[in-house]
């Protein structure tokens, strides 16, 4: 559970009368022991309006020097909000955000009439801080200073001081504010950020060096054959990422539901299997029965990117990846009973990849307008008022990308 809920600052985004500040709508998360313990319990049967979530008129945020006051136009639902909501998120990583907060880090915007995506990061630069070691290298995703500075702990969408996208306006520092191309759709640009998360995965696992302005010339050692686990907004953006960075192999996909398949086919998925088990045996990999009716596999993929977020997702990995193979971690699952043997015993390794750094951001908006189609994966928008729907729909999987539209 999130417990970094220390009080309000003069600079938190808490109620006001009227005749205070300008007054807005936002979705406020408050954690709430009690609720954190039903929802984690009960899962997606927890009813929706009983999360410790709530729309409230609050004051529309200060501006700190350095930083734009922004109008949103869509920010969109993330796993990682859904595993906040339902108490499924790591208790390790409560220290690195603070609450109550507004949510939302995936961020379509406008300045001035531009559109601009929204790099959610909040590093030495904003915290008023010399550079840390990781942001003196270019990896300010992983700033040391994650908790220290002017503001409260976390990203935006995450800090109790600064809100996230889930309101009407919101602020950023200017030098993570990015205009959009004419040519890109707004359900295709409020897609940055995930993309910058795919983006930077795919960096960390099969790259060389630091990003560059121009792909073609990034270096990339591309395994022979890769395997995408997971269907969501994660995988298939990894689908269309690996063909729009030039990896030309086989490239299979495991979807579960049907437009999710045939998305991964338009973005340029090989295959597309029901399960992980059906892409093993189709790739020839052989399947052993053990005591307790275990099992392990020899064969299956030199490349497999584990994009379902769940445990189970992480598991089937570390045995579809081939002796010697990599797994590259783009989901996010938590705390969970998992057995390292295929790691060890196969020689497998394993690469965990988080977040992007600014680098990686700005080539990801760069890259959007050879992202064609992945809009479509945008497929319910919902105003703050409905949120108790959009969660929902979000939740149970009835749509793939779920965004909010303030």
């Amino acid at each position: 559970m999130q417990t970094s809920t220390t009080a309000p600052t003069t600079q938190s985004l808490t109620r006001l009368s009227a005749g205070s500040r300008v007054l807005m709508r936002g979705l406020l998360f408050t954690p709430s022991v009690p609720r954190y313990v039903a929802a984690r319990l009960l899962g997606k049967r927890y009813p929706a309006r009983a999360l410790s979530l709530q729309l409230a008129t609050l004051a529309e945020p200060e501006r700190p020097a350095g930083f734009e006051r922004l109008k949103v136009r869509l920010s969109g639902i993330c796993g990682s909000d859904l595993a906040l909501l339902y108490g499924k998120q790591a208790p390790t990583l409560s220290g690195m955000f603070s609450f109550p907060a507004i949510l939302g880090h995936e961020i379509l915007a406008e300045l001035g009439g531009v559109r601009v995506a929204v790099n959610p990061v909040l590093a030495c630069l904003e915290r008023g801080l010399p550079d840390c070691p990781a942001c003196a290298r270019g990896d300010d995703h992983l700033c040391l200073n994650v908790a220290e500075g002017n503001f409260g702990p976390g990203m935006l969408g995450f800090c109790k001081d600064l809100g996230g996208g889930w309101a009407q306006r919101m602020v950023a520092h200017r030098e993570r504010i990015f205009p959009i191309a004419e040519s890109v759709p707004d359900e295709r640009a409020v897609l940055t950020e995930p993309a910058a998360v795919v983006l930077h995965g795919l960096r960390q696992a099969w790259g060389e060096g630091k990003p560059r302005p121009n792909p073609a010339i990034h270096r990339m050692h591309w395994p022979a054959q890769i395997l995408v686990i997971g269907a969501g907004t994660i995988g298939l953006l990894a689908v269309k990422m690996l063909r729009v960075l030039g990896f030309e192999g086989p490239l299979w996909a495991v979807a579960r539901h049907p437009r999710q398949a045939e998305l991964a086919r338009q973005f340029g998925a090989s295959q597309v299997f029901p399960s992980t088990q059906a892409a093993q045996q189709a790739a020839g990999a052989r399947r052993y029965r053990g005591i307790l009716r275990a099992t392990s596999w020899r064969g299956g993929f030199e490349g497999v990117v584990e994009a379902s977020g769940s445990p189970q997702g992480l598991q089937e990995a570390s045995w579809a990846v081939q002796e010697g193979g990599r797994v590259l971690l783009l989901g996010a699952p938590a705390t969970a009973l998992h057995d390292f043997s295929p790691y060890w015993f196969r020689e497998v390794g394993l690469v965990g990849s988080y977040a992007y750094s600014w680098d990686d951001f700005a080539e990801a908006v760069k890259l959007l307008p050879e992202m064609e189609g992945v809009e479509a994966m945008v497929t319910h928008q919902f105003g703050l008022e409905a949120w108790p729907e959009a969660i929902k729909t979000a939740a149970t999987r009835r749509g793939i990308k779920v965004v909010f539209k303030p």
